[in-house]
């Protein structure tokens, strides 16, 4: 009976250290995976904030390249008024070259300039728009990638 006591004593200890043992060891991965989702969450904010950033330079380039392109077409439309009411004229420069070098230019006294038929003069103001809609297209896809595409690669 002499060593009931202490051996129960023992195996009372015994079993105390490895339930703290097991604990122990329970909290040190609870406290990993906590470190672990820290982490992430980190990396997740830090991905939010650039791609707000980039929707923010995005819609900034839309604003820009929108006023633009609606400055060219007040422009356009303008000339276009300008030439319908008389105030503006379309010139057109041309050459003809099949005709021969002896031949004397004809011509009316009272003849109006040269004018450009009332299709082509809308076909001249509609591939303007076009030309202007392209361009500031083209200049909005190269700043788009200067601006949000190269500079996520500098990162």
């Amino acid at each position: 009976m002499r060593w009931t006591i202490p051996g129960m004593i023992m195996v009372l200890l015994a079993s105390l250290l490895s339930v703290a043992v097991y604990y122990r060891h329970q909290y040190q991965q609870s406290e990993q995976a906590l470190q672990k989702a820290v982490l992430e969450l980190v990396q997740h904010q830090a991905s939010l904030k650039q791609l707000r950033q980039k929707i923010k330079t995005v819609s900034q380039l839309d604003a820009q390249h929108t006023k633009a392109l609606e400055h060219n077409k007040n422009l356009v439309a303008q000339l276009e008024r300008d030439v319908a009411d008389g105030r503006r004229r379309l010139r057109v420069k041309a050459t003809c070259h099949d005709l021969s070098t002896n031949t004397t230019p004809s011509g009316v006294d009272d003849a109006t300039a040269p004018r450009l038929a009332d299709a082509t003069q809308r076909d001249y103001f509609l591939l303007r728009n076009r030309i202007d809609i392209a361009g500031q297209q083209i200049t909005g896809l190269q700043n788009y990638v200067r601006q949000v595409c190269l500079n996520k690669i500098q990162k």
